[in-house]
């Protein structure tokens, strides 16, 4: 066990947490609104306008909106970011990364600035690094999940289709008490050669064993959790999962027809309309899961602080 991990513990079971959610934001464009021409050839060279609003929606200007939202209900001063990491399963290109893109176009500080891929745990998985800066001394983090159906390549049997267009980012910063993320973990497994039972079984498993380990280093149990935000992208899965950890429908967060096709955002998405709509409260604890191909697993257990909430809107999202 490293060093960090032992103090990771050590201040979970002091009922402190590793750091809190200063802001939320999400962008959900119109139905309607223009997607950007896939850049090609030359135009490969040069990329910081895929982030413009006016060039049409990709992922950089879809995380771009998010985090301008998620400052804006934060609070927090752009000078104090010290990290930004996109989770994304649909980059516009691959170098620079979204995450680069965010930073030139919303002016912020010149640091550590990356994606992160992991399937649809994408966004859950670049928590579990976040908050370890913030744990480490860093003053704040912009955490971003963005998704477009401007993909660089249609997997076997989905096509650009699976993608909808959405994007949720947080602001993490210091803990200053028990509300915030209390633990986060990630994994994931190789089962090149199994089939798609195998994969679910194995994913399953991976959930299982997540869950008790984000449990037990918050300190809590099952029954302390008032809210579970599920894989939005596997329903079938997490209603196995609710049965096997004992989880009632009502505690249970699922809604795939208007969640499952964001993939990496859903799980912020379903946060801030969970606040929104007032099943999630201040002083509630929620536990965020995510699974995806790989297959790969994260989750996270967090005691909402009342943290300011946004979405972007149409106009609203363009304003640097």
């Amino acid at each position: 066990m490293t060093s960090t991990s032992t103090a990771l513990r050590a201040q979970a079971r002091r009922g402190l947490a590793l750091g809190s959610i200063a802001g939320l934001g999400i962008y959900r464009p119109p139905l309607d609104a223009p997607a950007a021409r896939p850049a090609s050839g030359s135009e490969l060279t040069g990329v910081s306008n895929r982030v413009q609003a006016e060039q049409g929606l990709t992922t950089p200007s879809l995380a771009a909106g998010a985090a301008r939202a998620a400052l804006r209900a934060s609070g927090v001063e752009s000078a104090d970011l010290e990290m930004i990491i996109v989770g994304t399963t649909t980059p516009d290109v691959l170098w620079p990364t979204t995450a680069c893109l965010v930073q030139t176009e919303l002016k912020l500080p010149m640091v550590a600035s990356f994606d992160l891929y992991a399937a649809e745990t994408s966004l859950l998985a670049a928590l579990n690094v976040g908050i370890r800066y913030i744990t480490a001394g860093a003053r704040a983090v912009l955490l971003i999940g963005a998704e477009s159906n401007n993909q660089l390549v249609d997997l076997p049997g989905q096509g650009g289709a699976v993608h909808g267009r959405a994007a949720a980012a947080a602001v993490l910063s210091r803990a200053g008490g028990d509300d915030g993320v209390l633990s986060t973990m990630a994994g994931g497994a190789a089962q090149a050669d199994g089939n798609g039972d195998a994969q679910d079984r194995t994913l399953l498993r991976g959930l299982m064993e997540g869950t008790t380990d984000c449990l037990k280093n918050a300190s809590l149990t099952m029954a302390d959790i008032d809210l579970v935000i599920g894989e939005q992208s596997a329903p079938e899965i997490m209603h196995a999962w609710s049965k096997l950890a004992g989880v009632s429908p009502s505690r249970l967060l699922l809604d795939p027809a208007r969640y499952g096709s964001v993939l990496s955002a859903a799980s912020l998405i379903a946060l801030h309309d969970a606040v929104k709509a007032g099943r999630l409260q201040k002083g509630m604890t929620a536990l965020l899961l995510a699974g995806g191909s790989g297959p790969t697993w994260a989750a996270a257990c967090i005691r909402w602080g009342g943290a300011g909430i946004a979405e972007a809107s149409p106009g609203v999202e363009r304003r640097a």
